[in-house]
């Protein structure tokens, strides 16, 4: 079944194993505007606040299982295109398919996707509470700019730049003229791309002070990282650069002209890494809370399949043009047997994680309400990383004693001014809820986010 625009904003999906949403794969946390820093306990402070795995809750243990969160915008969506993701069941044209995919092209994407398929925490009477997650990541953005829109997606069909079009037999051949180096054609261009799987754990405890006063709490996480794919390019005043460490059978490679480990396992890794994560969080009268955390702190060595990626003049194009939006068809592509950049193989390289400061507060009104906010911002410019800080405020109210609203507002991350919202059970011992990131899609016109955040099987004792 085709849909409008299920090209481009619902690939991600088809992904097998699935960083930059805030607020990660926390459901609650998604409804309430990615505000986290303060709120989540448990297992899914792992990679938030590992401090708050030290809060004392009713239960001493816990256990989630299949969380994901997902998360796509582009300038080039309209509400009118997001209902028909969702509803429609007409089929598109392929003149329509191309129309599409040249809009998100030049306006851009981001995407991102969030899985946790378990993660559980224990505390121990005087000791803290330990936490242990497995988590999947995908993070996802690209903005072709200048003249590379047309560039990547006609070819050598590209008229206004390719004066001519040669056939030697076997392949066909786009000649400019008057070339212009890439740096020139791709100017403000950014591509970037991160599939890592997370193996977690953490240690939370309360530091000083009693309950009903001043009590402060202190954590850490640790985390092993698979890197099943990296890709960052950019065009930065006329300076073409990139590199690359692409798994999952994307480009192929010949072992006997590269000077890497060369694998063409789908499900090996490219690299491997560390990552720490540091957190203080501080109550008073079990009313008010304040966080702080650096997480993902360390970084990932590459040492498969590396690519050095470089500027070059282009004044000859083999390359016959995209015919997928599907981001890893697209990087496939785009490095495939008749590439529009030029590479060469490299040993390794090693590139820091996408570390984030993140800080919020929340005051507990009582226990039917609850309201907070939290601000992240990057500390580094990697891929997978968010491409501006996020802010958001949000609330959450309990009805009926079992049934959790949430609802907030937020800003930031490569994502545009969202109003989320979610809905949530919680029975003490079974816990299930679904959120989107953004209400708004289904009333403004311009510029929506197609997200959700759920949680099914999520249980506490």
């Amino acid at each position: 079944m085709q849909k409008r625009l299920f090209l481009a904003v619902m690939a991600l999906l088809s992904v097998h194993l699935v960083n930059a949403q805030a607020e990660e794969t926390s459901f609650s946390a998604t409804g309430r505007g990615g505000t986290a820093t303060s709120f989540v306990t448990d297992y899914q402070a792992i990679g938030i606040n590992p401090a708050n795995l030290g809060f004392d809750t009713d239960y001493g243990f816990a256990i989630g299982i299949g969380e994901m969160g997902y998360g796509a915008f582009s300038d080039a969506l309209l509400r009118d295109d997001v209902r028909g993701i969702l509803f429609s069941e007409d089929s598109i044209t392929q003149e329509e398919q191309e129309t599409l995919a040249r809009e998100f092209l030049d306006a851009g994407i981001t995407m991102n996707v969030d899985v946790m398929p378990v993660g559980f925490s224990i505390r121990l009477p005087k000791i803290g509470t330990f936490g242990f997650a497995v988590k999947g990541n995908m993070a996802y953005h690209t903005r072709f700019a200048g003249q590379a829109a047309n560039i990547v997606w006609e070819g050598y069909d590209y008229s206004e730049y390719i004066d001519t079009v040669i056939y030697d037999g076997t392949t066909f051949y786009g000649v400019a003229y008057e070339p212009l180096s890439m740096g020139e054609l791709f100017e403000d261009t950014e591509i970037s791309l991160s599939i890592n799987t997370e193996f977690n754990v953490a240690y939370g405890r309360k530091i000083a002070g009693k309950e009903d006063g001043v009590e402060l709490f202190g954590g850490f996480g640790y985390k092993y990282i698979l890197g099943l794919a990296y890709l960052d390019i950019n065009s930065d005043e006329g300076v073409f650069t990139g590199r690359a460490a692409l798994g999952l059978d994307l480009v192929d490679f010949d072992p006997d002209e590269t000077p890497f480990q060369v694998s063409t396992n789908p499900y090996e890794p490219v690299g491997t890494g560390h990552g720490f994560d540091l957190g203080l969080s501080l109550k008073i009268n079990d009313g008010l809370t304040f966080g702080i955390a650096m997480v993902d702190i360390g970084s990932i060595t590459y040492t498969t399949n590396v690519l050095t990626i470089y500027d070059y003049t282009l004044d000859t194009i083999a390359f016959s043009g995209l015919t997928s939006t599907d981001p890893l068809e697209l990087v496939s592509q785009l490095l495939g047997d008749e590439p529009i950049f030029s590479f060469s193989g490299d040993e390794d390289f090693s590139v820091a994680l996408p570390t984030k400061l993140r800080m919020g507060g929340s005051v507990k009104f009582s226990d039917a309400l609850q309201v907070g906010l939290d601000a992240v911002f990057p500390v580094n410019t990697v891929a997978g990383n968010l491409t501006t800080p996020v802010l958001g405020i949000g609330a959450q109210m309990r009805l009926l004693k079992v049934l959790k609203l949430s609802a907030g507002i937020s800003a930031g991350g490569g994502y545009a001014y969202n109003i989320p919202a979610g809905i949530g059970v919680d029975f003490g011992l079974w816990e299930a809820g679904i959120a989107s990131r953004d209400i708004v899609t289904w009333f403004g016109e311009e510029s929506p986010t197609v997200s959700f955040a759920f949680g099914f099987l999520r249980f506490k004792i």
